[in-house]
């Protein structure tokens, strides 16, 4: 299943090649759905239906305890081992978990929803809309569970072409059912609500029979479910803490917001939703091969290659810092724009909102790298104190910010708090010793900041909302060109880095 024939490097490039076609295809399906969402639908529709997208994130936390994650970990393992009666059990202790917990949760938001709506939401005014829109994610949530082990299937074995071939097929579907209402000029909640479920249902028929195919015919068929007592308490045992973790993780990707509606308005929360798609269009670069890494930096640990983990950590530092820098750079100079290009005028001003974080990105790139690594050495604990921690920072910062200035100071709090996180995560993965090279970043930031001070006071005053559309050619140009420079001169370290990666060889 891991083709172990392969090196470490012909697994980066030929992996990473998939991880990174399908994304830069997959993203603008999402900014595209989201900009006929935000032409349709008022600010207030907008922000219902991302809200319930955000509820049954939060609320998926529990929905099998968190053991379909910890596949991650041990499935990898088992495949090594060649022992696919355990990977067949865990996938059914895994499955098992998930439906009660499933039906359980289920079963509140459902019944609970005409509450929520006019309660938790306060949507007095398009109650029955978000009723409705509320009942129908409750289907998101049951079928998105079930489709959610054989994702995780496909990360541990490291097949990021069927893993991304699923995803281009549930983004795909989506848009199209969101065209379809948008040329009937249907534009209504809760038929856009329904697009996720036509979406979602064509990717668990197209990912199960990919797994069928693929894995349950020639691997699992003759395989057998048995339960082993030592193994389903190692199994829950790892699953608990990855639970902590990811409540304090969902915690913290959550409360910015719902401080915003606390303290604020819901209609301040869409600006800052939209700020933070701007935000995370980054981590589009880093977070394909960051979530590769974690089968592979298992693998690694599990036959001892440590040194192979030190050099991937050495190499991604030295290059994600600078490809941080850049990315920041280009989004300080053209926050503005950016916001108006995919948000229309009447959402404009989450660019302010992005003014104030887009130099901290460095710190959340190098953040999760460390995280992966502690997640994936079984030091799963440190990553729940670490995290904790950050909640701890988190919450009163935003209490005083957004209480005092605002929305658009919430991002700043939120990305200060990454500061003494990322020391705190670094620091627990200093065994695997890291060289930073400051000469190679430092001629790069320089040259960064060089390019950006010429964009700024020479291109930039030429790009002012002449149209969206020109707006987006010209950015486009200019990031081509950006991105350009920069390679030109690094083109010797990129070679390194080719030479460094293809040196990490599997231990015969």
């Amino acid at each position: 299943m891991l083709n172990s024939w392969e090196s470490l490097s012909e697994k980066f490039i030929k992996k990473g090649f998939w991880l990174y076609l399908f994304s830069f295809i997959i993203w603008p399906i999402g900014y595209i759905v989201k900009i006929i969402l935000s032409n349709d639908l008022s600010v207030e529709e907008i922000w219902i239906l991302y809200w319930i997208v955000s509820l049954i994130s939060l609320l998926s936390v529990y929905h099998d305890l968190w053991l379909t994650e910890a596949l991650n970990f041990f499935l990898p393992k088992f495949i090594v081992e060649k022992n696919y009666n355990k990977f067949k059990s865990v996938l059914v202790y895994a499955l098992l978990a998930q439906i009660p917990t499933s039906l359980f949760i289920w079963s509140i938001l459902y019944f609970a929803s005409n509450y929520l709506s006019l309660n938790y939401f306060n949507s007095w005014s398009l109650a029955t809309e978000t009723q409705y829109s509320l009942q129908i994610f409750c289907l998101f949530f049951i079928w998105m569970n079930l489709f959610s082990i054989v994702n995780t299937v496909f990360w541990a074995t490291q097949n990021t072409k069927l893993q991304k071939w699923t995803e281009f097929v549930r983004m795909t579907s989506i848009l199209i059912f969101t065209a379809w209402f948008w040329w009937f000029w249907i534009w209504t909640l809760i038929n856009y609500s329904w697009t996720w479920i036509l979406g979602l249902i064509f990717w668990i028929m197209f990912s199960y029979s990919l797994f069928y195919k693929k894995y349950y015919l020639p691997y699992l068929k003759e395989a057998k479910v048995y339960f082993d007592k030592k193994l389903f308490k190692e199994v829950f045992s790892y699953a608990l803490w990855v639970l902590l973790a990811a409540n304090v993780w969902t915690v913290l990707s959550q409360i910015d917001m719902q401080l915003i509606i606390y303290l604020l308005w819901p209609r301040d929360a869409w600006f800052y939703t939209n700020y933070a798609s701007i935000i995370w269009i980054p981590f589009i670069i880093i977070t394909p091969i960051i979530w590769f890494l974690f089968p592979v930096v298992s693998e690694l640990n599990s036959s001892w290659n440590t040194d192979k983990i030190w050099l991937i950590k050495s190499m991604f530092y030295k290059y994600f810092s600078v490809i941080a820098i850049a990315i920041s750079g280009l989004m300080f100079v053209f926050w503005e724009q950016i916001s108006f290009i995919f948000f229309w005028e009447k959402f404009r001003f989450s660019w302010i909102i992005l003014m104030y974080s887009a130099f901290f990105l460095i710190f959340n790139f190098l953040l999760q790298i460390n995280f992966q690594i502690l997640a994936w050495v079984w030091r799963i604990k440190e990553r729940v104190k670490i995290l904790w921690i950050w909640l701890l920072i988190n919450i009163p910062l935003n209490l005083i910010f957004i209480d005092l200035l605002w929305v658009k100071w919430s991002s700043l709090a939120v990305w200060l708090s990454w500061i003494p996180i990322f020391y705190l995560s670094n620091k627990a993965t200093s065994n695997f010793s890291l060289k930073f090279d400051f000469k190679f970043f430092l001629k790069n930031l320089l040259l960064i900041v060089v390019l950006n001070i010429w964009l700024y006071f020479t291109i930039l005053p030429y790009i002012w909302f002449i149209s969206r559309i020109t707006d987006l050619i010209f950015i486009l140009l200019i990031s081509i060109f950006y991105i350009i420079t920069i390679w030109l001169f690094n083109q010797s370290e990129f070679r390194l880095f080719y030479r460094e990666l293809k040196n990490i060889l599997p231990k015969k």
